[in-house]
This record gives C-alpha cells, sequence and structure tokens, in this order.
C-alpha cells in the first residue's frame, strides 16, 4: 500500500490534537514531521502539546520541530479560553518522552519539500500560517513540490470566531495567510462554514465511551473538555475543524467543494484577518462547502478502533 507522505503543521490545542490522533492512527497517512508554531497557545506549549500526542499514539518515531513563536507583523494573539492554559484541556500536560528535534521548523520544510521533488509532500496546516508563509519566502521554488496543501482556515457564510469576520487561524496572522494564499500552491480550505457543520454533540461521543482502549478514552476526555469550554463561550458543542483537514485526505466523499479565489484582508480595522472568497471557474483554491458530520464520526471511531 502506498502511503501519502505528508507534514504537519499545527499548534495545539484540543482539535489539533485530535486530527493528530487520527492522522498517527491512519495506515494510509506517512507523517514524515510535525512542525509546531504559536497560535492557540504560545509556541514551547503547542510544542511540547505536539510530543505528548506523539507518547499518548505511541508515535515517538515522528520527528517534532518548533517554529516560529510568533506572527509575521501583528501582535501575538492565543486562544486559551478554547484550549484551556495548557493548550489541551482534558489532559494533563506531561514531560513527554518523543524529543524536541533540534532544527527549526521552517528550515524542516524547505529541506523536505526540496528533497520531495515536484508534488513530492503535502502539508496539513491547523494553525496560523506562519511557518509555511516563513518557508515560501526563503524558498519559492518549494511551492511546485506541494503536491496537496489542507489548510483549516477561514470563514464566509459563516462568519467568524474570534470576531465577527474572522477565523482564529487567519486572524492570528493574517499576512502570512495571505502569502500563502498568494503564491500559487492550489490550496484546499476547510473554513468554519464547513467545520461548524460537525459538531461532537454529546449523544456522538457515546459511541467512544464504548471503545475499549486508553485512545478512546483519551479522545473522549478531549472532547467532553472541548465540549465544556465551546459550551461556556458559544453555548454550542464544539467544531470539528483541524480534525476535518485529516478527514478530507482520508474521505474526500465526505464533503462537497467548489473552485475559488481566496484573499485576506491585511489592512487594519474590523474587518483585519476575514477572507475573502470569489468564485471563480478553476481556483486557484478548493472552498469546501458541505460536511457529512455522519460520516465524518464513523470515520473517527474506525480510526480510533484500530489505533
Amino acid at each position: 500500500m502506498t502511503k501519502l507522505p505528508l507534514i504537519i503543521d499545527c499548534d495545539p490545542g484540543v482539535d489539533d490534537a485530535v486530527m493528530l490522533m487520527m492522522a498517527l492512527a491512519s495506515p494510509v497517512l506517512d507523517v514524515r514531521a510535525i512542525t509546531a508554531v504559536a497560535g492557540n497557545v504560545p509556541l514551547p506549549l503547542t510544542s511540547r502539546n505536539a510530543r505528548m500526542m506523539c507518547d499518548l499514539m505511541g508515535r515517538t518515531d515522528i520527528p517534532v520541530y518548533a517554529g516560529c513563536p510568533r506572527p509575521m507583523v501583528r501582535t501575538p494573539v492565543t486562544a486559551e479560553e478554547f484550549h484551556g492554559e495548557s493548550g489541551i484541556a482534558g489532559l494533563d500536560p506531561f514531560s513527554p518522552e518523543t524529543p524536541l528535534a533540534p532544527d527549526h521548523a521552517v528550515t524542516v520544510l524547505i529541506d523536505q519539500l526540496r528533497a520531495a521533488g515536484p508534488k513530492g509532500l503535502s502539508l496539513v496546516v491547523t494553525g496560523p500560517m506562519t511557518n509555511i508563509a516563513a518557508a515560501i519566502v526563503m524558498a519559492p521554488d518549494i511551492v511546485e513540490n506541494i503536491d496537496q496543501l489542507i489548510l483549516m482556515a477561514g470563514a464566509d457564510t459563516e462568519g467568524g470566531n474570534i470576531t465577527p469576520f474572522s477565523e482564529f487561524n487567519v486572524f492570528a496572522d493574517p499576512h502570512a495567510a495571505q502569502i500563502v494564499l498568494s503564491s500559487g500552491a492550489s490550496a484546499t480550505l476547510l473554513s468554519l462554514d464547513v467545520t461548524h457543520q460537525v459538531r461532537a454533540v454529546p449523544e456522538r461521543l457515546d459511541a467512544f465511551r464504548a471503545i475499549p482502549g486508553e485512545r478512546a478514552a483519551i479522545l473522549v476526555k478531549l472532547l467532553e473538555a472541548a465540549n465544556r469550554l465551546e459550551q461556556k463561550w458559544k453555548g454550542k458543542s464544539t467544531p470539528m475543524h483541524d480534525p476535518s483537514t485529516i478527514a478530507w485526505l482520508l474521505a474526500r466523499e465526505l464533503f462537497d467543494s467548489r473552485p475559488a479565489a481566496v484573499s485576506v484582508e491585511t489592512n487594519a480595522g474590523v474587518r483585519f484577518g476575514q477572507t475573502e472568497v470569489s468564485r471563480t471557474q478553476d481556483g486557484p483554491h478548493t472552498w469546501v462547502t458541505q460536511a457529512d458530520a455522519d460520516g465524518f464520526f464513523e470515520l473517527l471511531k474506525s480510526l480510533v478502533e484500530a489505533a
């Protein structure tokens, strides 16, 4: 079986943690590296949390690299109110056995993409795009070596989740997002428009409570904690933001999408960080519009059972 070579760039984060569980459990994804960026919580926590998830999934073989500690231009912003002070609400923090690899995430992205050759490596990005943008600025030639670029980013019909217009990952570094989206890479965006359709409503968690083993119990703890925080601030069950990126890679049939051209508002003002989505005939981007929530949770259940 040919596996999909993949680097995951993330800022764990509760939903990043679930995303990592899915990716590391999948038999068809060859996760070559995890690169951490500042976002939901500061970089020392996101890089630790990524290594914690490697430990918990028995994947201490995967190198984890720390990347950019702050956005390119704007003042840093974090989201502890939705992820807990540690970044992974529901789990007790610990010192992971998985070491922090010595190289910088941006250097690793450049080196591995150059080594991969044309369309040789896919990227999943579930946090601010600072690492990816810095790599593209330093080495524009790597764009042609990206096979699939899957982003959890943006919002259109749903409005924002950090401001009325802006989704957190883009708002946290809109200048980086604009660099990535204008780079020529054929990015697929899973925005709030689609992730808000897939929520961990309490009755869905019953199926996971019935699965024996430590990893199912970890997943339930993560989603229960996320639900408590989401209910406190939004009055709803938690959306499956970042896990939707892995679902897109593994089960494209669960989603509908359309070609689009996406840009980002980088000027100061109430729309700072807003994604502007235009319909096009042929891209350059793919805007995901619909998700099968039942199918998503069946996929998640199958991965947890096999983990």
